[in-house]
């Protein structure tokens, strides 16, 4: 997050930049109001630190400036104790919030004021784009594969209830992917789609996150903060990596999914929400039961319907159409648009692709951004770049890969080999016409 930081105060300046670059930010700080005005105009910024009481253009000032001239840019407020009234009335004139600077002020509390912000903006990213016609997907998991159809049957067929889903499926596999197509095929699509990696979040933090706190729950809390389930209201809470959530929690989480009941941190209040939760992991579930680092009653709450997300060596039918998608979406200045040739395609298929989906847009942008090439992408620059394809295509080692995927490879040679003359191909594959187109339409290949 690009941050600038505004105060007079040497020492409050050098304790937040070091708080927020531990935190991996981009930190600028100057010394007063007017140079904060200057650096807003040239340069680009997400948030702005600034205090509150400064000779000259005071916090209340520059709050004033942002929301009409940046209003996606969100400011955090520093005040003194007697100050605090003041900060109430800037956040209510467009401040996000503010911290005090007394005992408990330092790199603790702007961390966690830090990762709630990252929390929210997360959240309007989402919202903004619902009420844009629906969510951002970089990667569809769309595809002619026996894999996607069945997995595209399921969620049609769970996705009209409010049961609780279980998602499960190797990293990069498209499981969120999956839960936002079953939250847009349910009863509850008009209302928010919330994701949270519990992964992601600290173990202090996450049960704020999803249920909210209090004021004064813990340092930097200055005020009640409403949790995800509360912002999910209406709609679909994604849960990834839900392995990841301590045990402690696991209960609460029970207890939300048993009678829509939860209590934010360090309250005593009892709050109902209608949300349906979706989690997903890439984790041995059962094996976490076994070791007891996950409950087995919430595995059998959540674990009311299963979908299983097929990785990507098992569905390399779907190659060609998450290419073509991955290229018509991406976005690199200084890049020209390109498509993707039978060969290129034919090499990608040769690899295993243990990223799955995400680790194919990541190679499809390293050729886009490496290569400097015009026109389709060709089958030189994919052995070229992505790593362990060229070993494998090759040097012909199959002892990986699936019969479904032998078959296809040898098929794509077969028609080289023929100069794309099918009924040649035919022949050669012993055999006849209508099998191998048959066969073409199954692999995905040039018909």
């Amino acid at each position: 997050m690009r941050t600038l930081i505004i105060d007079d105060e040497e020492y409050v300046r050098l304790v937040l930049e070091q708080a927020l670059r531990e935190e991996g930010c981009d930190v600028t700080a100057v010394t007063h109001g007017e140079a904060g005005i200057e650096a807003l105009q040239t340069s680009t910024f997400e948030c702005v630190i600034t205090d509150l009481r400064m000779p000259g253009l005071d916090g209340r000032a520059v709050v004033k400036w942002i929301r009409e001239h940046q209003l996606d840019v969100d400011v955090l407020l520093l005040t003194g104790h007697g100050d605090i009234k003041e900060a109430v009335e800037a956040i209510k004139q467009g401040g996000w919030d503010f911290l005090v600077k007394d005992t408990s002020f330092g790199a603790a509390a702007v961390k966690a004021a830090l990762a709630r912000l990252n929390t929210v903006r997360a959240l309007r990213k989402e919202n903004l784009a619902a009420r844009h016609g629906g969510f951002t997907r970089d990667v569809i998991i769309e595809g002619p594969s026996q894999a996607w159809q069945k997995l595209k049957a399921q969620i049609a067929q769970v996705a009209p209830s409010n049961a609780a889903v279980l998602i499960q499926g190797e990293t990069g596999s498209g499981k969120e992917i999956a839960a936002r197509l079953l939250h847009d095929l349910s009863r509850r699509s008009s209302g928010p789609f919330l994701a949270v990696n519990c992964g992601a979040v600290s173990r202090e933090l996450l049960e704020s996150e999803l249920f909210g706190h209090k004021k004064g729950s813990f340092t930097g809390a200055i005020g009640a903060k409403p949790g995800l389930i509360a912002a999910a209201e209406g709609g679909t809470l994604f849960l990834d990596e839900l392995g990841e959530i301590p045990g402690p929690m696991q209960a609460s989480l029970l207890r939300f999914l048993d009678r829509g009941e939860y209590q934010p941190v360090c309250s005593t209040r009892t709050l109902q929400a209608n949300v349906r939760v979706v989690g997903a992991t890439n984790q041995d579930i059962q094996e976490l039961v076994h070791q007891g680092r996950f409950r087995d009653d919430l595995l059998y709450r959540i674990n009311t319907a299963a979908l299983h997300v097929p990785p990507l060596r098992e569905r390399k039918e779907d190659l060609p159409k998450l290419a073509e998608h991955i290229l018509s979406t991406l976005r690199i200045p200084g890049t020209t648009k390109r498509t993707i040739s039978a060969e290129a395609l034919q090499a990608l298929a040769a690899h295993r692709w243990p990223g799955n989906v995400r680790e194919l847009r990541n190679a499809i942008e390293r050729i886009m951004l490496m290569s400097h090439g015009t026109g389709p992408i060709r089958r030189e620059e994919v052995l070229a770049l992505v790593p362990n394809t060229r070993s494998t295509f090759e040097t012909g080692d199959q002892t990986h890969l699936s019969l479904d995927e032998i078959e296809r490879l040898h098929i794509q040679r077969v028609l080289d080999a023929s100069r794309g003359n099918k009924t040649q191909a035919a022949k050669t594959l012993d055999i006849d016409y209508k099998t191998l187109l048959a066969k073409l339409k199954k692999y995905g290949l040039a018909t």
